[in-house]
């Protein structure tokens, strides 16, 4: 595997990608972060991502290299906890073949498959790693993964997997004459340990998706999910009012035992201060014995009734940073969550 580096013109900060260089470990000296022998410093690692690599150059074909990343930082309080400081970093480098084949990675901060966040001055929590490697051919709707692979086709439902997992298998997506057939095959396992240099052990992981439209505001989804011994069926169902409204219902039900998530959610776009703010508010109910399939879901706190809702928006049209607040309430666990936070995104894709 080639090595590839980015560093400033000081020499305090160095980062270096290869086969062994997974995962920010938790010895610090000099205010910097040790990674298997390499120094990072948060707050340069930040500012070298910000200004740096996003100015990577990209042929005129759109073939070659490109990467996305964003940044988070957010305020996390929770009932009978301190209030938490909190930091992400995502990164997706992408090779471009040709017109059809490309090979992608993601790395991101976090320690779990739905963990994405690292605590701020906390010694155990300073983590980042490798999470997915795969390849893609696209030809068209159509087409095919193969590899560490994203748990998503396309938009992520908030009754799917996280959207930092992986799966460790094949993905093929068929386009038909009225919606789309997904198929995924392979391992889903080491959950608590995101490194995608990981031996594959067994198939344990299989999911038959369909995807269709009742009307041309109407759209639905059901699949069929074989995960970690247990097996699911999914529903969703979308309608679309008008263009800036969409209502949603979604269902999982754990089949071994007639165990349910059911999540009743609104997506709405807002004018506030003068600019386009996105509007989520969702009621939900699991099960207390769904199992993994509610605790990989993104964020997973609690079973029982929740509420919660979420605004985003950007302080200009135009703008890379963007603002977030979300409200949660778990009845069973009495608990309440608040979140405040910031991102930044940049791009050269």
């Amino acid at each position: 595997m080639e090595h590839w580096h980015a560093s400033l013109v000081d020499k305090d900060l160095i980062l270096k990608i290869d086969d062994n260089l997974i995962k920010i470990k938790d010895k610090k000296y000099f205010g910097c972060y040790q990674v298997n022998g390499v120094i990072l410093h948060n707050v340069r690692l930040f500012f070298c991502l910000l200004f740096i690599l996003p100015c990577q150059p990209v042929a005129a074909d759109e073939h070659g290299f490109g990467a996305k990343w964003d940044f988070s930082s957010r305020a996390d309080k929770r009932t009978e906890r301190d209030s938490r400081a909190q930091y992400r970093l995502r990164f997706y480098p992408q090779y471009q073949f040709d017109d059809n084949w490309s090979v992608h990675a993601f790395a991101v901060t976090g320690n779990a498959f739905s963990s994405s966040y690292n605590t701020v001055d906390d010694g155990n929590s300073d983590h980042f790693y490798l999470r997915r490697l795969y390849l893609r051919y696209q030809q068209g709707e159509g087409k095919t993964e193969v590899g560490v692979i994203p748990t998503y086709k396309g938009d992520v439902a908030s009754t799917g997997l996280s959207q930092h997992g992986w799966i460790t298998g094949l993905r093929h997506v068929l386009p038909l004459s009225d919606g789309r057939l997904e198929l995924v095959a392979g391992e889903l396992a080491h959950v608590d340990d995101p490194n995608a240099f990981q031996a594959f052990e067994n198939f344990n992981y299989f999911e038959m998706e369909y995807s269709g439209r009742l009307s041309p505001r109407t759209g639905y989804e059901i699949s069929l999910e074989r995960m970690t011994g247990s097996n699911y069926v999914r529903g969703e169902l979308r309608h679309r009012t008008d263009k800036d409204t969409i209502y949603a219902v979604e269902v999982i039900d754990k089949l071994d035992s007639n165990r349910l998530k059911v999540l009743v959610s609104l997506g709405k776009n807002l004018d506030l201060w003068g600019q386009k703010t996105q509007l989520f508010a969702h009621v939900s109910h699991t099960d207390e014995d769904l199992g993994l399939r509610a605790e990989l879901t993104e964020d997973f706190l609690d079973t029982g009734y929740a509420l919660a809702a979420e605004l985003k928006g950007k302080f200009s049209p135009k703008s890379a940073l963007s603002w977030f607040a979300k409200i949660e309430r778990y009845q069973e666990s009495k608990t309440n969550r608040l979140q405040l936070g910031l991102q930044y995104k940049f791009s050269n894709l």
